[in-house]
């Protein structure tokens, strides 16, 4: 009995490996649609949308521009065509004609509104805001090259060696800078409302004890004014670390070239505190 069970089993398999697999009876797969990459975004509508997002009108609130504005956005967005709005002399052009054509490139840029950026007042070391409370007066200051926005990314760690072959871990990171340069101010239209030292720029307020605490907490000092050219500029400077400062710091820095027309203290309540018109 053992044999033919074994025999019919074998018997069985044969027959098996001589029917078509289910697999082969399956209809054969449609082949899968190649899927197209997605467009790369334009640079310019990147520009335009960061410049009509740091653009208010001209009669809105500041402290709620100064909360929709978005000052990297705009870097980013300048970084992005800074090789189609460079503007150099050419030897065959006279100097107005020069002029007109880069003012021509900036009102473009610029669209109909004036660009704002703002400077937080609480805790910001390039735009220092004290108060006195003997004299309810607020001093602030602001430098011509200032920091608006920075971010600091980890990329991990690596082992290195220093000169004398000593092994030390290095922590390493990507630091990016989002800063603007102020072209020099028109201090002979300012009213004497700014006092200048150099690069620094000095200025005062009066503010009641019961407003004072807010109005530094959660307000801004307002700059109002142009795109200029060069309009950006870009540097990167490689990190170096050392045996007592393992870190790995590459600084990624975008300096953005404005105009300022006029500044502005205001707090969280939309209050005005102060205001400088800084041309005619």
């Amino acid at each position: 009995m053992r044999v033919l069970n074994i025999a019919a089993s074998a018997c069985v398999i044969l027959a098996l490996a001589a029917t078509p697999s289910l697999a082969q009876k399956r209809p054969a797969k449609r082949p899968t649609p190649a899927v197209k990459p997605a467009p790369k975004p334009d640079p310019i509508r990147l520009l335009v949308i960061a410049v009509a997002m740091n653009s208010p009108a001209a009669d809105a609130d500041l402290y709620s521009a100064c909360k929709r504005a978005n000052f990297k956005y705009l870097s980013v967005g300048l970084q992005g065509v800074a090789d189609r709005i460079v503007v150099e002399k050419s030897e065959y052009e006279t100097g107005a004609e020069f002029a007109a054509r880069r003012e021509k490139l900036e009102d473009g840029l610029n669209q109909d509104n004036d660009v704002i950026f703002c400077q937080p007042l609480n805790d910001n070391e390039d735009a220092p805001f004290d108060y006195d409370a003997e004299r309810e007066i607020f001093s602030g200051s602001f430098n011509k090259h200032q920091n608006v926005w920075r971010e600091v990314k980890k990329t991990g760690t690596y082992v290195s060696k220093t000169r004398m072959g000593v092994r030390a871990t290095v922590t390493s990171s990507v630091q990016f800078e989002y800063n603007v340069e102020l072209s020099p101010l028109p201090l002979s239209h300012s009213g004497g409302c700014l006092i200048s030292n150099y690069s620094t720029y000095s200025y005062w307020l009066s503010a009641p004890r019961g407003v004072a605490p807010a109005l530094k907490s959660g307000g801004y000092l307002v700059f109002r004014g142009r795109l200029t050219s060069p309009f950006i500029e870009i540097s990167d400077t490689p990190g170096d670390p050392t045996l007592d400062d393992p870190r790995d710091v590459y600084e990624h820095t975008l300096s953005v070239h404005f105009y300022p027309r006029s500044l502005a203290v205001v707090g969280p309540d939309g209050v005005r505190r102060w205001e400088c018109q800084l041309i005619g």
